[in-house]
């Protein structure tokens, strides 16, 4: 039995279809990703860019912000721009290249914000300047988003009390720690006012750890699939920022073994938690209003006339 439901909101998508985002030369670059998502049920999504040299993703950003402008029907909706990087740990960086991190500063910050429409951004709260700049950005109405960090439980708060409202893709590139209310994922699990995103994809998370996530978060966890370049494709080599990762059996690996992100579906996701026992309402919310609630947008995520539907 099928049924008609809203189509998703992918907060964090680094490329799809065989586009990195972060390589992107032309618009029709972005537009590629964004009728390759659009093709598994993703209605909306924000083109997401992990740290690389600063004029390449300034560059990026107003391409992004061209598309962003002038949508198309048969492409999924460009909503913002998901920073990743560069404010992330030395100590977390996951395959974020540590010759381009950065800590965060008014001027660059500035840079880019007036590069293009910056909906969520990154950061790892326990480095130099990075509470001053959580409280800035969510003084503009900026999602901040805590992650790619070895933060102690008091730097974690700290983050949260600055203004940070959620945290990105949980246990991945943090500790594992899963003490109640120790280090940044525990800290995000105790609070209530803090949004859970994780990737349910049976790769980056062992099932036993998304149930134990979603127990302790029930109503306020969201799922990306981190998706990369290879998306959409299949198995091989592609690329990605600025190296190459390679593809084979739903896992998506840099050459030394560093897991590179995700080549799953929002719908298999979908799937896999109702496999797991989660209800079907709560799974749903999870890819569909919970991350349009995150960002602001209402009117993304669920039932309404003229909107985007995808089927279950």
């Amino acid at each position: 039995m099928t049924h008609t439901v809203p189509a998703f909101l992918d907060l964090q998508v680094n490329g799809h279809g065989g586009v990195d985002l972060l390589a992107a030369k032309t618009t029709e670059d972005i537009r590629k990703v964004s009728r390759s998502l659009l093709q598994q049920g993703v209605g909306a999504y924000l083109p997401t860019l992990i740290t690389g040299p600063l004029d390449r993703t300034v560059e990026v950003m107003r391409l992004i912000e061209e598309v962003r402008q002038s949508p198309r029907d048969d492409e999924a909706e460009v909503v913002g721009i998901h920073l990743e990087g560069p404010f992330l740990s030395h100590e977390k960086p996951g395959v974020h290249p540590i010759d381009y991190l950065m800590e965060p500063t008014q001027e660059l910050l500035g840079k880019y914000i007036t590069a293009g429409t910056v909906t969520i951004v990154t950061i790892a709260p326990e480095i130099p300047g990075a509470l001053d700049a959580i409280k800035f950005l969510s003084q503009m109405g900026i999602v901040v988003s805590l992650g790619h960090s070895n933060a102690t439980t008091e730097q974690a708060h700290a983050g949260f009390d600055a203004g940070a409202t959620t945290v990105t893709h949980i246990w991945n590139a943090m500790s594992k720690d899963q003490r109640p209310g120790v280090g940044l994922a525990g800290v995000a699990l105790e609070r209530e006012d803090i949004a859970v995103q994780l990737i349910v994809d049976g790769v980056h998370l062992s099932d036993e750890l998304v149930r134990y996530t979603v127990e302790r978060a029930s109503n306020r966890f969201i799922v990306t699939n981190d998706a990369v370049s290879p998306a959409g494709l299949g198995e091989g080599t592609f690329p990605f920022g600025t190296f190459m990762v390679t593809v084979h059996d739903g896992r998506a690996l840099r050459s030394d073994g560093v897991l590179a992100g995700g080549v799953g579906s929002l719908k298999d996701s979908f799937h896999r938690l109702l496999a797991m026992g989660v209800s079907y309402e709560s799974a749903l919310a999870s890819i569909t209003s919970r991350p349009a609630a995150l960002i602001g947008r209402p009117d993304l995520g669920v039932l309404s006339k003229g909107g985007r539907v995808t089927v279950l």
